[in-house]
């Protein structure tokens, strides 16, 4: 059985606190990524939104294909008679010439009508509907894998954002260190008053670079909880740090898995396909309509009584709009429209998958060529503070000299760890470029419709079981 949406989300935020608890009251609950993405798609609203669109149309399939069945209608009148021939039979009755004629006039009658030919409208509309359903389902998929995304994004710019804390504090650390050394040295009159304004003023420009380092941590802590649905001031603290994993697919991998695997891609096809069968079914106006057809009624002066009239009639019903003033034809019109609309939306978003899975993939090596010279810089620049340093120290060369590798060594450091980001992030977007799966294997659902499964067969195949999820991309 699977737990409502919002239900787990409850669930999940209750075992999230309650085992926070339990470690202790007063610190941070550990939160991992993998953790914060469950919680966001067990309570994301979109993800809510996308459910209700499934089961809306869900229930459209099911009326479209109900309109197969019979229609039984029951019809009854209550009426008042009067009028000049009323009193004429009134006045024949005094005389005895005709029997009594009743005031009043009760009607009921019952038709079954079931239909034979519709000139392929409800077929049509049945194959839209489960279209539409289809395209439903793979809505659902890509909302979780955007929501996926999204808290994967609000996690990592948490981790960024601490990472440039500590760079900022580790700035603010050397340059309180220093210009410590330098006031001492001041004091023994070994250096002059300028230098130590210098670096006064070098310490207070990285303090200001620490305050907002610290807010922009802040906000992207606010950021990830509202992802993963929490109370804005849940203390929290990350346990996954950013590592540098190699990507083994080539590009050319990844468009062709993004091509065949985008579940929005799917949809939009699925969205063509039932705008043609939509644009066949307004064709039907054009055609016959042939039923069969039973009744029977009865009528009395008393309510559900037949000695007035009972009969009863059964046959087949053709009808058919010869002429309706070119309202079919309009109708015709406006689906092919659709239908021509939703072709060429499809064909643009196949363009937009090619180009997000590119520039997603550019961007990650970019950032993996990054991620080695900046390593490289961040030792350089290491050796370069020391040695600026101890010549400051000697008497060698100046403060500006000291100041500079300092800036050089923090810039390293912001690089190093930008381009970290970068590649993490880039990676996890390329996944949702490439229609990673979340919950359903969207070939093997495409495969299942078109072997003629049902939408809700097609699903079930398609669902990924934790034990055994398929396609997944490392």
């Amino acid at each position: 059985m699977r737990i409502p949406m919002k239900q787990a989300g409850r669930m999940a935020a209750a075992i999230f606190f309650a085992a926070g608890c339990a470690i202790c009251e007063a610190a941070a609950v550990p939160l991992s990524l993998s953790e914060s993405v469950e919680m966001a798609l067990a309570s994301d609203e979109s993800i809510d939104a996308a459910a209700a669109g499934k089961n809306t149309a869900q229930w459209q399939l099911s009326a479209a294909r109900r309109a197969y069945g019979f229609n039984i209608g029951w019809r009854s009148g209550a009426y008042r008679i009067g009028g000049p021939d009323y009193d004429v039979n009134r006045a024949r009755y005094s005389l005895g010439l005709s029997d009594d004629p009743y005031e009043h006039r009760f009607t009921n009658s019952v038709s079954a009508e079931f239909p034979l030919y519709t000139g392929g409208r409800i077929e049509n509309t049945v194959k839209a509907r489960g279209h539409s359903l289809s395209s439903a389902d793979l809505t659902l998929e890509n909302t979780k894998q955007v929501v996926k995304f999204q808290t994967t994004e609000a996690y990592y710019n948490v981790l960024q954002q601490k990472n440039l804390v500590r760079v900022a504090e580790s700035a603010v650390r050397m340059s309180g260190e220093q210009l410590s050394l330098i006031e001492n040295q001041f004091s023994e009159g070994a250096v002059a008053k300028s230098d130590v304004l210098q670096m006064q003023v070098q310490l207070s420009n990285y303090q200001q670079s620490l305050v907002s380092a610290e807010g922009a941590l802040d906000v992207a802590k606010k950021s990830l909880l509202a992802c993963v649905g929490l109370p804005h001031d849940t203390e929290f603290e990350t346990t996954d740090s950013f590592s540098y994993e190699p990507f083994g697919m080539e590009l050319s991998e990844c468009l062709d898995y993004a091509l065949e695997n985008r579940p929005d891609a799917a949809a939009a096809q699925y969205t063509v396909k039932s705008a043609e069968a939509q644009k066949e079914a307004a064709k039907a106006g054009y055609r016959p309509t042939l039923s069969a057809i039973a009744s029977k009624s009865i009528a009395d002066e008393k309510a559900f009584r037949r000695e007035r009239s009972e009969a009863w009639e059964a046959g087949l019903n053709l009808s058919w709009n010869v002429f309706d003033n070119m309202v079919t034809a309009a109708n015709v019109n406006a689906a092919k429209y659709t239908a021509q609309r939703a072709q060429a939306e499809a064909e643009l978003l196949l363009r937009n998958v090619r180009l997000q899975t590119e520039s997603a993939y550019i961007r990650m090596k970019a950032a993996e060529v990054n991620i080695h010279t900046s390593s490289e810089a961040v030792k350089q620049a290491e050796n370069r503070y020391i040695i600026a340093q101890v010549r400051y120290e000697e008497g060698v060369d100046i403060l500006l000299a000291v100041t500079d590798a300092q800036e050089k060594l923090t810039q390293a450091r912001t690089n190093y760890y930008t381009a970290l980001y970068e590649y993490n992030l880039n990676k996890a977007a390329l996944a949702k470029a490439m229609g990673v799966p979340v919950d359903m294997d969207v070939p093997r659902y495409v495969t299942a419709r078109d072997e003629g499964k049902s939408e809700q067969k097609a699903f079930d195949d398609s669902w990924l079981h934790p034990e055994g999820q398929a396609k997944q991309v490392e």
